[in-house]
Formats: structure tokens, sequence, C-alpha cells
């Protein structure tokens, strides 16, 4: 059975029912951050998983929100250290001068398996402006 397990800046997902979940985040006016995403390998072998297709289920009101592709090597702390994995990063940038509240929410289709049907794993990011 193929288990996927993603990773990026310290967020987990993991493939599960019907799943939402709201992460508050903040980040500095006039600035581009990386607010989330994550990273795909099979847990046991360290073989890479296939990277989903993210849809943004709501724009920022404030600002961008881009879906980019990202690179990365596990450090000591993972079970498969020095391998390349890729995944996606969650990248906002708030409107110019914007300071204050913003919100996204992105979907992501995730298999717990080679076979059947995705679950749809929604996260929400609360967007403090400074």
């Amino acid at each position: 059975m193929f288990r996927a397990v993603s990773a990026l800046a310290g967020i987990l997902l993991l493939a599960s029912p019907a799943h939402a979940e709201t992460l508050e985040r903040t980040v500095k006016a006039n600035t581009v951050a990386a607010i989330g995403g994550f990273l795909g390998y099979e847990v046991d072998t360290c073989y890479p998983s296939d990277v989903p297709e993210v849809k943004i289920r709501q724009t920022p009101a404030h600002g961008t929100l881009r879906v980019v592709p990202h690179e990365q090597v596990l450090g000591k702390d993972s079970r498969c250290p020095g391998t390349k994995v890729r995944g996606l990063a969650y990248v906002y940038t708030p409107a110019k001068g914007f300071k204050g509240a913003d919100e996204v929410a992105i979907d992501v289709p995730w298999n717990s398996t080679d076979s059947g049907r995705a679950t749809i794993l929604t996260y929400t990011y609360r967007i403090k402006v400074e």
C-alpha cells in the first residue's frame, strides 16, 4: 500500500477522511511570504509521490496567492535524510501598503493509496499582515 507523507515549513498533510483545517500566519507588509505547502514522498521507501493539482478555493481580498513548484532536500530529522523531494509552496503577496487581515483557502486532492478516489483536504489560511 502506498502511503504518502507531505511536509513543508512544519506543515504536515496526511491523507484522511474529508478534512478542513484553519491555519494562522503572520507576514510583513510589502513582502512576499510562503504561508504553507507540502513535499511528497513515500514514508518507507523515500520514493517521490505525485504532486497533486491544487486549486485555490478562495483568493485573498487584499493580495495575491501563487501555488509554485518547490524542491527541497530532507534534513537529518526525517526518515529520508539527503533525499530531494518535490512539492508545492503557497506564496502570498499582500497588496502594496496593506496592513490587516486577509484569508485564502486551498483544496488539495490527496490519495492514501494508488487506487480509489482522492480526498479533498481544504486548508484555510488566516493571514495577519503587519
